[in-house]
C-alpha cells in the first residue's frame, strides 16, 4: 500500500509570560483576554498611548496600525503575536512602497516619508510589546532600516509674501462686515501662527486663561511636551488684544472661538487661511500664494534660525527630537545659489 503523506506539523508557539515583571495593571487588562492576540495588544497600546498623545497623533497612529494589521491578517493569516517576525515587517514595508493609493481621484505610490512615518509607529508598537511580553523570534523591527528619502524641501514664505498676507488681513477687516464673520479673530490667528510657529492643534487647544501679559503659558505641545511660556511679539499681542476686547470678550473658555462660542477646529483655521490667501491673490500680478499653517511654521522657524541659530529654533519648535528640525531651517535654493555665487 502506498504510504500516506504525514499530517502537517502544527505551528508551535512557545509560552511567553504576559508580564515578565509582574505588572499588576497588565494582568488586570488581560483578565479574560487572549495574551497572544496582536489585536488585544494593539488595543492596550492605543489605550495607554492615547493618554499621552494629541488627538491627531493618536488618530494617525491608529490608521498606521490598522494598515499593518490588515496586511498581517491577509498575508500571514494569523493574529498571534509570535507570527510577527522580521520578514513580515520587511514584507509590509515593501508592500507600502510598491502599492498605490488613491488621492484626489488619482492613483499614486506612497512617498518614502509616508512609509517611514508608518514604520515609526510600527517600531514604537513593537517596542511596547517587546518590553512587556517579548516575541518568540525577537523584536520584529530590530535591524530593519527606513527608506532613503530625498532631502526635505523648505516650504515657507518669502518676505514679500508675508507682507501681502498681512495687507490682506488688514483689507479683510473692512471687507468682512457681516455678523457671522470674525475678521479680528482671523487676523489674530494668522499672526499668532506666524509669530510663534505653533501647530494648528496647539493653537486651537489654547484657553483664554493661558494668555498672560506677553506670553502664552503652559502650552501643550506635540506628544508629551509642554512649553512653560511662549513669547508673543508686539504685532501678535496687539492683534490678539483687539480681538479679545472687541470680539471675543473676557469670558473663560477657548482662546479662539467660533461665532457660536465653540472651540475652533483645524478645518476652521484652514478655511480662514484660504480666505486670506484668496484676498492676497486678488488683483495681484505677483506670484500666486498658496499656504497653510504648516507653511507659517516653516517661515517662523527659519527666521529664528537665521537670526539666532539652529539651537534656538530647536527650542522654539516644540520638538522632542532634533531629527526633523533641518526641514524647517534649511536655506532655500535661491539662498544656497546666491551664497555659492559669491563664495570666492
Amino acid at each position: 500500500m502506498p504510504k500516506k503523506d504525514p499530517a502537517p506539523t502544527p505551528s508551535i508557539h512557545l509560552p511567553v509570560p504576559v508580564a515578565p515583571r509582574g505588572d499588576g495593571q497588565l494582568r488586570e487588562w488581560f483578565a479574560g483576554k487572549d495574551p497572544n492576540s496582536l489585536l488585544v495588544w494593539r488595543d492596550l497600546y492605543e489605550r495607554l498611548e492615547g493618554q499621552a498623545r494629541s488627538d491627531n497623533t493618536q488618530k494617525a497612529k491608529a490608521r498606521d496600525l490598522a494598515l499593518f494589521l490588515g496586511y498581517f491578517r491577509d498575508k500571514v493569516g494569523s493574529d498571534h503575536v509570535d507570527d510577527w517576525t522580521k520578514p513580515v515587517t520587511t514584507g509590509f514595508l515593501r508592500w507600502l512602497e510598491t502599492t498605490t493609493v488613491k488621492r484626489a481621484g488619482k492613483e499614486s505610490k506612497r512617498k518614502a516619508t509616508t512609509v517611514n512615518r508608518v514604520f515609526s509607529t510600527l517600531r514604537h508598537f513593537a517596542g511596547f510589546v517587546q518590553a512587556r511580553r517579548g516575541f518568540l523570534a525577537g523584536n520584529p523591527v530590530a535591524g530593519v532600516k527606513e527608506l532613503v528619502t530625498d532631502e526635505p524641501s523648505w516650504k515657507g514664505l518669502a518676505d514679500d509674501e508675508v507682507m501681502r498676507l498681512k495687507s490682506a488681513a488688514e483689507q479683510l477687516l473692512k471687507l468682512k462686515t457681516r455678523g457671522n464673520q470674525l475678521p479680528l479673530r482671523d487676523k489674530a490667528v494668522f499672526l499668532l501662527l506666524l509669530h510663534t510657529g505653533l501647530r494648528v492643534s496647539e493653537l486651537v487647544g489654547l484657553d483664554r486663561s493661558q494668555y498672560r501679559g506677553k506670553h502664552l503659558v503652559d502650552v501643550k505641545r506635540k506628544g508629551k511636551m509642554r512649553s512653560a511660556k511662549i513669547f508673543l511679539s508686539k504685532e501678535a499681542r496687539e492683534a490678539l488684544d483687539e480681538y479679545l476686547d472687541k470680539a471675543r470678550g473676557g469670558r473663560e473658555g477657548p482662546l479662539f472661538c467660533t461665532r457660536a462660542g465653540e472651540r475652533m477646529t483645524r478645518q476652521d483655521v484652514d478655511h480662514l487661511l484660504r480666505a486670506l490667501a484668496a484676498q492676497a491673490n486678488a488683483q495681484s500680478k505677483a506670484r500666486h500664494i498658496t499656504f497653510s499653517a504648516h507653511t507659517l511654521r516653516h517661515t517662523f522657524l527659519r527666521k529664528v534660525a537665521q537670526g539666532h541659530g539652529v539651537e534656538f529654533a530647536m527650542q522654539m519648535s516644540g520638538h522632542a527630537s532634533s531629527k526633523y528640525i533641518w526641514r524647517y531651517v534649511k536655506p532655500s535654493d535661491e539662498q544656497t545659489e546666491a551664497a555659492l555665487e559669491d563664495l570666492f
